[in-house]
């Protein structure tokens, strides 16, 4: 079985991804506010309020929004693309839809109008973002990060919780080579109970229950249909971009490779 390699998926679809947000205008605005500091990288902490920022706003309007950053250094923050984040400094007297700003450091944002501000608590004793990237991926890190508790929180970096993200990527993964064949495509039963039950977490701005959710309902699958994951890729897409475009992907692969051997049969 082909184990999840999440450097060769991030380079793939993030080109495919930055393309289509440089073709697009008007979009919804994001902001970050930035934790202030003097590392020449990226730190973790900085890192969570730009996957929460993207998380939230993902959910909004799927990918179709400007993610703008405050105290954003570009030529510092490359390693920010492979969390699936497409990003551009702040502009002057610009506006946002929704922005994420640390707790303890409001006023940064206070210059910049925006219609709704959620304010963050800080994540203690992190590390370089680029010092994780290469062993872990981005998707994994995202978990982690959304995966903490309440957003409003402190925490502390925990390498256990970091290294059970990553397990439940490649589980989520394993689950995908395992297609079945397809199933009902109803939108009725569990699956799409567990939609619902993500989307109300969500709305009540609980990420970490949410994706309780989804990993209890996948603990003891064994395999999925096509249908099922495809769902499980729509409900992952916030949580894990790179991988659900995978998933879906290898979905389409799967659906070709039966098409082709079901026209052979037919002749």
């Amino acid at each position: 079985m082909q184990r999840y390699n999440h450097s060769l998926v991030e380079r793939k679809w993030l080109s495919i991804v930055s393309q289509e947000k440089h073709q697009k205008d008007s979009l919804p605005r994001v902001g970050t506010v930035l934790v202030p500091g003097d590392s020449e990288a990226v730190e973790l902490e900085n890192a969570r309020l730009l996957v929460l920022a993207d998380f939230f706003a993902s959910v909004r309007w799927g990918r179709d929004f400007r993610h703008e950053v405050v105290s954003g250094d570009g030529r510092l923050m490359r390693s920010i693309e492979r969390l699936g984040i497409i990003w551009r400094p702040a502009e002057q007297g610009c506006s946002w839809d929704f922005a994420v700003a640390p707790r303890d450091f409001p006023h940064l944002s206070g210059s910049l109008p925006c219609s709704e501000t959620f304010l963050c608590g800080r994540l203690l004793e992190g590390m370089a973002l680029s010092d994780l990237l290469l062993d872990f991926g981005g998707d994994a890190l995202r978990i982690y990060f959304l995966f903490q508790g309440p957003p409003e929180r402190d925490y502390r970096f925990n390498w256990r919780n970091l290294v059970s993200a990553h397990r439940f990527v490649q589980r989520v993964w394993r689950l995908g080579q395992k297609v079945e064949a397809a199933g009902s495509e109803t939108q009725e039963g569990p699956m799409a109970e567990l939609a619902g039950v993500v989307q109300a977490r969500i709305a009540r701005r609980k990420p970490h229950t949410a994706l309780a959710a989804i990993m209890a309902f996948l603990q003891n699958k064994t395999a999925l249909s096509e249908w099922e994951v495809r769902v499980a890729a729509d409900i992952l897409k916030p949580f894990t971009p790179f991988l659900s475009a995978e998933l879906l992907s290898l979905v389409a692969a799967v659906q070709d490779d039966d098409g082709g051997q079901r026209d052979q049969a037919d002749r």
